[in-house]
């Protein structure tokens, strides 16, 4: 069986390396699209977070003006 570091007649094929680059190529395209739709979801959320926060002090100050009044 002929060891990487020898000497032989061993050569990379062609159609292998471009496979495996196919291949890496199509999970990085994956993998930046799974990014894209998970930065999309945490601003959702993230605003809808906030909406919530604002009706929520929107509510505390008229609580508070209520009391402040005779």
């Amino acid at each position: 069986m002929a060891e990487v570091g020898d000497s032989s007649d061993w050569k990379s094929s062609a159609r292998g390396e471009s496979a495996w680059k196919e291949e890496r190529e199509r999970v990085a395209d994956r993998n930046a699209e799974v990014r894209k739709s998970g930065k999309l979801e945490r601003e959702q959320y993230e605003r809808k977070r906030e909406d919530i926060r604002q009706v929520a002090r929107a509510k505390r100050d008229a609580r508070a003006l209520e009391r402040r009044r005779p």
